[in-house]
């Protein structure tokens, strides 16, 4: 049993943090032992709380912690969003409570301030934000690995670099998700690990985290798989991978291609002898839905690669994320999602014949899946549907000898303004 402290910690309501008493922090050791239960919860004080619920445990030790509270009398809407004011809030609290046993903030008006002020000058967040804002998974993730020490997440779980399917080790948010998988904080949403970065955390979730990172004995061993079938990998990327038409001056077409987005601003990759001669291009998404190209937005010759840019001002389009191609290895399975002969988005499987395979002096990945013209631009991808090549090219009279640019060559592009296909090279 926990012993009672005798200071709220942090109550979170719809739209206000309850402070604890002001004054001088008591001396103390930095470490777990300073989280201690101030609370008393008792079965059934929320409607909305089922002890069926998974969540059910963590909200009642978030509860005794002290981190949370109900919304109003007698529930705790598990299911509800969370403000990124809220957010920084409990990690400001969070990292004095570890680093001095206490958590003495004076109110403040809004009653961020105070916490925001603490949180910017300890390096929790590193700008001013939107906060009343929501809180994403991601942005919670990072105030929670920055409010504690890196011994306070000692790792637990063996979770290769890219092993998150959604979440590539070189995104912003890439280090703090890995740290909080590792140590036993985190486990996905699913199955297969998945993360959902951009979607908004919820209560139920952030009890869990709070929780078990306050006591370890909370902490989860997770193994994530090495794998999806390939059913789930073409469901979920199939919407962020296109089918190129370029034409002539006079109208007509020259050939067709395909690609991916990269943004969801509709950043598409491509090999650049996709759109070699072209004056304009269009895309054709999965959905039928076609869009103009506005330009080359990013070229490298030497790589065979070109990032278009979409005449629209949408940005919501799905896009795919990119692996590091140096962790390729000879023997992987791999899938190749693109569009041979003019047939929108087929998939089809093979392996890494080659990592590196030297072909007139460039290094490329050679790969078995089966290609045909229309296949150029293809995202070649991994087991967990991350992008670690485009295709590009086979050996003509030969059997599935394929072979794809590496995925680190599409890093290095610096996107600028648009260039009109007419005017390339």
């Amino acid at each position: 049993m926990k012993k009672i402290l005798p200071v709220v910690l942090v109550t979170v309501i719809v739209t206000v943090l309850t402070v604890s008493l002001s004054g001088p922090a008591l001396a103390s050791e930095e470490g777990f032992h300073n989280f201690t239960y101030s609370g008393d919860y008792t079965a059934g004080m929320f409607r909305d709380v089922s002890f069926s619920d998974e969540f059910a445990p963590y909200v009642e030790a978030a509860y005794n912690f002290g981190f949370m509270r109900g919304k109003s009398a007698g529930i705790f809407d598990p299911n509800g969003g969370l403000t990124l004011g809220e957010a920084v809030a409990l990690a400001a609290r969070l990292r004095s409570i570890y680093h001095t046993g206490s958590a003495d903030f004076a109110p403040s008006s809004p009653f961020y301030a105070v916490y925001a002020e603490y949180a910017l000058a300890n390096g929790i967040i590193d700008r001013p934000l939107n906060y009343t804002a929501q809180a994403t998974r991601a942005m919670f993730a990072m105030m929670m690995v920055n409010a504690l020490p890196a011994g306070a997440y000692e790792g637990i779980n063996s979770i290769p670099e890219y092993g998150i399917h959604d979440v590539p080790s070189d995104a912003p948010h890439g280090a703090a998700v890995y740290t909080l998988y590792r140590a036993g904080i985190l486990a996905g949403t699913d199955r297969y690990g998945t993360f959902r970065p951009y979607a908004g955390i919820t209560r139920a979730e952030v009890c869990t985290i709070l929780t078990r990172i306050a006591d370890p004995d909370y902490r989860a061993a997770t193994v994530l798989p090495a794998a999806m079938p390939a059913e789930l990998i073409y469901r979920r990327n199939t919407s962020a991978v296109i089918m190129i038409e370029t034409f002539r001056q006079d109208g007509r077409s020259i050939r067709t291609g395909s690609g991916f987005f990269i943004s969801e601003t509709g950043l598409v990759v491509t090999c650049l002898h996709v759109v070699e001669n072209a004056v304009s291009a269009k895309v054709t998404l999965s959905n039928g839905e076609e869009f103009d190209v506005l330009g080359a937005a990013a070229v490298s010759e030497e790589n065979n690669l070109v990032i278009l840019s979409l005449d629209t001002a949408r940005r919501d389009f799905d896009y795919l994320l990119l692996a590091d191609s140096d962790l390729v290895e000879t023997g992987s399975i791999v899938y190749a999602l693109g569009s041979p002969r003019s047939l929108l988005n087929a998939i089809t499987e093979g392996i890494v014949s080659n990592t590196e395979r030297e072909v007139s002096g460039d290094s490329l990945i050679q790969f078995t899946a089966p290609i045909s013209f229309g296949s150029g631009g293809s995202p070649l991808l991994n087991t967990l549907g991350q992008v670690i090549g485009v295709a590009s090219s086979s050996f003509t009279y030969a059997q599935n000898l394929n072979l794809a640019i590496r995925v680190n060559y599409i890093k290095e592009l610096e996107v600028g303004t648009p260039v009109p296909l007419g005017d390339l090279d």
